[in-house]
Formats: structure tokens, sequence, C-alpha cells
């Protein structure tokens, strides 16, 4: 990753697929697939004095052939790892015309960390059961 003097962008996530990915494909030829992970922290503590645990959801961007490999090997439930940069897109909203942010990490690395095995049981447990919560 390639950095601009004076300045460090660089986010490593490890968490689970919330849904399926989705890939879109430009006129150009470009394409990006697009998926959320999930990666838990502790929050604050609950009246009995226990740590609560949050999760916090994270839009990934893996463009061309990366972003092929993750259509093609990710799931819901997948475990990942990824490297990549923070960024953020701004737009007008249309039908407020107020300013809208987004944030989202652009992939440089996923590293797929479910074994073969996993990924295939995973594959029939989705078949069987579409409504079932990612497993944390």
């Amino acid at each position: 990753m390639r950095q601009v003097r004076g300045t460090v962008n660089t986010v490593e996530l490890i968490g689970w697929l919330g849904d399926v990915p989705e890939q879109r494909i430009f006129p150009s030829g470009a394409r990006v697939c697009r998926f959320n992970v999930a990666t838990k922290h502790f929050g604050a503590r609950s009246e009995n004095g226990e740590r609560e645990i949050e999760t916090d959801w994270t839009l990934i961007e893996a463009w061309d052939k990366l972003g092929d490999q993750c259509i093609n090997s990710l799931h819901k439930g997948s475990r990942v790892r990824i490297v990549g940069s923070l960024r953020t897109q701004s737009w007008e909203d249309k039908e407020t015309g107020l300013r809208r942010y987004k944030a989202f990490v652009r992939a440089e690395e996923v590293l797929f960390l479910d074994s073969k095995a996993n990924a295939n049981e995973q594959d029939a447990i989705e078949t069987s059961d579409e409504d079932e919560e990612v497993p944390f």
C-alpha cells in the first residue's frame, strides 16, 4: 500500500460477512464487489457490571480481480481478514438536498480464513435455511 508522505491510512479488520457479497459491473468493464464485515469489541458495562459486547459493521469494497475472488469465495458467515484504506464518499441527497457521507474500506488484501470444509458446510446450511443469523 503506497502512502502519501506524512500520512497513514491503513485499516486491518478480521471479522465475519453479514450477508452474501454483491458484485456490480460498470459500463467501462470495471467490477466491484461489496460486502459488510462484522467485528466485535467491548462496550460499556451493564447495570450488573458485566462488559457488553458490541458489533460494528464495516462496508468493504474490493475491485476487479480481487473482487472476482471475493464474489467466488465468500458467502454469508465467511471469516475474513481485510487490509485496506479508509475512504469516504459524499453526495447531495436528491430528496432533502442535504449532504450525505459514507465511509468504507477499499480492500487491497483479502485473506479467506475459512477452511474449504467449513465453507462447504456453510453452503449446505445456507441452502437449507436462508434466514439463519450470522454465526458469531
